[in-house]
């Protein structure tokens, strides 16, 4: 699984781990993630957060392989 996350990884296309043994806080934040990248009308008037939370959404990094992660 290492070797296909590390051969596939890129800047244009990252792979992107989600750490969450809750489903539902699992979804928000991937949600969360992609609402963030995109850009659409009304984005910073939103009356909640979008950001993802970095405890739960990380992105991949070959560095994670080399140190057993």
């Amino acid at each position: 699984k290492e070797e296909m996350f590390s051969k596939t990884h890129s800047t244009f296309s990252p792979w992107i781990i989600v750490q969450a043994n809750d489903k539902q806080a699992a979804r928000l934040e991937s949600l969360r993630y992609v609402l963030n990248l995109l850009p659409y009308k009304g984005k910073e008037e939103a009356k909640i957060r979008l950001t993802p939370d970095p405890n739960v959404i990380t992105r991949f990094h070959r560095k994670m392989v080399e140190l057993d992660l």
